[in-house]
């Protein structure tokens, strides 16, 4: 759920109403595994027109890769239920349990619950995050880390029909949460230490 509403730049509620009837594991011509996402829901496109997201694998990130993500969670599903179908993301039973009714989604709360929890076991303040947090992250992973440009982050997150709210994109670019990235000497200073290396050109200047 967290990787698919990061990547995807979901509100976690819309990631809730995923079900296994929106999803299609697809195997390419050269061998290669991707996911195939038809949203059935988004706040933005109340009115249909919702555009597929195609998804795959990252071996340099597994913790990431909802390649690998789905097909473990398909698995899941089939020793649990058989056939999968209906919701992804179910209600919890018990104490670390799960519902086997397809139709029993897991619930808001319960989910900002569980959000919350892990923050707390990584020594995270939970306060400051919520229903755009998801989104937020997946915005500064596209911009900084995979260095795409805006329009396609736009028309990746379905903000680019008419470009009429700029500031859509640069609320989630930039958080009073976000952590200074550089030490206040450091901007104008030539010889400050180089970034990390990019996976793409193998660049590690500031200007990659």
């Amino acid at each position: 759920l967290y990787i698919v509403s990061m990547l995807c730049l979901l509100q976690y509620d819309e990631a809730l109403r995923i079900t296994w009837q929106d999803i299609q594991f697809e195997r390419l011509e050269n061998g290669v595994l991707r996911i195939r996402l038809d949203l059935p829901f988004r706040k933005t496109h109340q009115n249909g027109g919702i555009t597929p997201f195609y998804l795959y694998a990252n071996p340099t990130r597994p913790w990431m890769c909802p390649v690998r993500a789905f097909v473990i969670r398909w698995e899941l599903a089939v020793a649990s239920d058989g056939t999968p179908s209906g919701f992804i993301f179910r209600r919890k039973v018990g104490r670390n349990g799960w519902s086997v009714i397809p139709s029993e989604g897991m619930s808001t709360d319960s989910f900002m619950e569980y959000f919350r929890n892990n923050l707390l076991d990584i020594k995270i303040d939970p306060r400051p995050y919520g229903a755009h947090s998801f989104r937020r992250g997946g915005c500064q992973y596209l911009a900084r880390v995979l260095r795409w440009p805006f329009r396609n982050i736009c028309s990746w997150g379905g903000w680019a029909e008419n470009f009429d709210n700029p500031g859509t994109l640069f609320k989630y670019l930039l958080s009073w949460t976000d952590t200074p990235l550089l030490e206040r000497e450091d901007y104008l200073n030539p010889d400050r230490a180089v970034g990390d290396v990019c996976t793409a050109c193998n660049r590690s200047c500031h200007c990659s």
